[in-house]
């Protein structure tokens, strides 16, 4: 079982680096947001394959490849927070969702998409109805996630860290603008397996740039 990470003592985890942290709080001009169709390339579809609880929220783990940027990716897995970690012009939304990847030299990029009450998920349903916890379990039916990932509008990309100990930097974040949505049963289902917030406090952006891309303009939305 993964140790539960305590969140209201945020202050007292361990701390390798420094002045590039994350989630940070969002924010851009219209004006300064750049036309790039072709920042994501899913390339084939994502699946998630083995659910496990870690004690803080539950991950999924599974199979996916992407070009960001032109540069190839493999999917790791899906984890979520509660309420997001991210903010968004200013607003907060009732979760966030990491799709954690990695290219051939290790190095990370988190493609993150929030989620607010609306609308039921279907696959979040189908996640809630498979967890057991204190385990990590193979899903007797591999769930298709290709239709979570952002194919259109603003995305925020910035370099930060992971949000979690030990905070490691050089990550690359891709924070997308519009959300997915997920019922408000759905929310108070998760909330009684994981009632305590695990979304870590907003770090100073430190004089770093965050760029915003418009990924709709051109954009043709792969069939999976």
């Amino acid at each position: 079982m993964v140790e539960r990470l305590d969140y209201t003592q945020q202050k007292a985890w361990s701390f390798t680096s420094g002045q590039q942290q994350s989630p940070i709080a969002l924010t851009m001009a219209p004006s300064d947001v750049i036309e790039a169709a072709d920042l994501f390339e899913w390339q084939v579809p994502y699946y998630g394959e083995t659910l496990s609880d870690q004690a803080n929220n539950m991950q999924l783990t599974g199979t996916g490849f992407a070009k960001f940027d032109h540069r190839n990716y493999r999917f790791v897995q899906l984890h979520f927070h509660a309420p997001a970690e991210h903010t968004i012009e200013g607003k907060q939304a009732a979760m966030e969702w990491h799709f954690v990847h990695e290219n051939a030299l290790g190095q990370k990029a988190v493609v993150a998409v929030t989620a607010v009450i609306g609308k039921e998920n279907p696959q979040l349903n189908q996640l809630l109805a498979a967890f057991i916890p204190k385990t990590a379990i193979p899903l007797p039916e591999a769930i298709l996630l290709t239709s979570l990932l952002p194919t259109r509008g603003l995305i925020y990309r910035y370099i930060g860290s992971l949000t979690t100990p030990p905070l490691s930097e050089g990550v690359e974040w891709f924070v997308a603008a519009e959300p997915l949505t997920i019922s408000a049963e759905q929310l108070t289902e998760y909330r009684e397996l994981f009632p305590q917030d695990n979304n870590r406090e907003r770090q100073p952006l430190n004089q770093r740039s965050v760029m915003g891309y418009d990924i709709s303009k051109g954009h043709t939305e792969t069939e999976f």
